[in-house]
């Protein structure tokens, strides 16, 4: 069953120029949530919302698109609270989003790399880079870097985490 309110806010977000696709998905995450929750609008809270995110963690659907969904429950209460007034609170809490994992750096080719080495012609910037590319370091590590970081007789480098060897990073120390 689809609540009137839903076509409601559907004809809304058309007055508003949402583009028919973001209605159309609007609309089908709505009746998402609702097709199982037998209940009256003012009686959803904070726990069917989580409810609903449990549900979505079972049929293993990414942190973005369950995230989308929620977005979409928040909109859609934002209108009943604010445009129809016909809801106090909006059950959706910021709290409700989930952590969204970033992804990690991808590596550079070779020729990339070469690329790269070729733009710099500061004999510092060239150290600094190779820093960066032989040893894995950030470039907030190598930012940190001061004089008495380096031990030239052991051939090492002094990290807030530890030291680097020269084994660690290839023929960094002939550079």
């Amino acid at each position: 069953m689809e609540p009137l309110e839903v076509k409601l806010f559907c004809a809304y977000l058309h007055t508003r120029n949402y583009s028919p696709h973001t209605i159309e998905n609007y609309g089908r995450d709505l009746r998402l949530f609702f097709a199982p929750l037998q209940k009256a609008l003012r009686a959803v809270s904070w726990r069917d919302i989580e409810h609903f995110i449990q549900q979505q963690h079972q049929a293993q659907l990414a942190a973005t698109t369950i995230n989308r969904r929620l977005h979409t429950l928040k909109h859609f209460f934002d209108y009943l609270v604010m445009e129809r007034q016909t809801l106090v609170t909006n059950p959706v809490k910021p709290s409700h989003l989930l952590r969204q994992g970033r992804p990690l750096p991808k590596k550079l080719s070779q020729d990339q790399v070469r690329l790269l080495f070729t733009q710099i012609t500061n004999p510092l910037d060239h150290a600094l880079y190779l820093l960066i590319v032989r040893c894995g370091l950030r470039v907030s590590e190598v930012a940190r870097l001061r004089r008495s970081d380096l031990d030239w007789e052991q051939q090492s480098l002094r990290i807030d985490q530890g030291w680097i060897w020269p084994h660690d990073c290839g023929h960094i120390w002939e550079a």
